[in-house]
């Protein structure tokens, strides 16, 4: 029950910062850089993490880009010292995503995603890839965007497709917006792994992320995001443990 619970922790930092955007690529020779700060909540379990994250466009079809998350503590608020033992390892860096993404007309994209390997205590081990599909629709006060895409990673914890929209409203320099992705496991029944699952674990759990968020642009430079992320569904449950709850302020610099 707990390792679960700690493992998906983890996994919900990777998924917290999926991708930028749904948005065609920025323009050749400019690029993006963001610094996140995350609050995710477990009751009784809690973390931190701080994501740095750049991209740049190579061509006007081209986007390259790279983002790290880093766990600053994590946090458990009851009585069980094997918990305690566990959740005061789980700090370090997380999943690296290594990314490209190409334009191939004005509102269909492509992107691949590499996960390379993080902290053993709190996040995937082993390399995992993410393959996937945007549309955007640009309109003069709404962008509607959505996405599908297939992680690719541990057989018994980390397959699954994902089907994601978004709506944004365009209020000036306030972008208000709404965000729902569904998650279709593809997982197989788990083993004892290690990883914290166990052979009464059923793979291909399905799950729901709902979440809405406010965008305001200081500048056309500068921009903050702020966003609510709430997971829901067998995939993000468990005994004794709420779902995961992620609050996000990030601050995106454009050059």
């Amino acid at each position: 029950m707990f390792k679960k619970a700690l493992a998906l922790l983890g996994l919900v930092t990777s998924m917290s910062f999926a991708a930028w955007d749904y948005l065609p690529i920025l323009p050749k020779g400019m690029g993006q850089a963001v610094a996140q700060f995350q609050y995710s909540s477990m009751d009784p379990l809690s973390s931190v993490d701080l994501v740095a994250g750049i991209r740049f466009s190579a061509f006007n079809w081209l986007e390259l880009s790279a983002i790290l998350p880093y766990r600053v503590t994590t946090s458990f608020d009851g009585d069980n010292e094997y918990i305690e033992e566990k959740v005061d390892k789980m700090n370090g860096i997380g999943n690296i995503t290594l990314g490209l993404r190409f334009q191939f007309t004005e509102t269909f994209s492509v992107y691949a995603d590499a996960y390379l390997p993080g902290e053993e205590t709190y996040t995937e081990s082993d390399f995992f890839f993410g393959v996937g599909l945007q549309h955007s629709s640009i309109y003069t006060h709404l962008i509607w965007a959505s996405d599908i895409s297939l992680i690719y990673g541990d057989p018994w914890s980390n397959q699954y497709l994902k089907f994601g929209t978004e709506l944004n409203v365009l209020l000036g320099p306030f972008v208000p917006y709404a965000h729902l992705d569904f998650f279709y496991g593809l997982e197989s029944d788990a083993p004892d792994n290690g990883f914290g699952y166990s052979s009464d674990d059923e793979g291909g759990g399905n799950g729901l992320l709902v979440g809405p968020g406010l965008k305001f642009a200081f500048t056309p430079q500068l921009s903050v995001d702020l966003s609510l992320g709430f997971y829901m569904g067998d995939r993000f449950s468990t005994e004794e443990i709420d779902s995961p709850t992620v609050f996000a302020v990030g601050i995106y610099f454009t050059f």
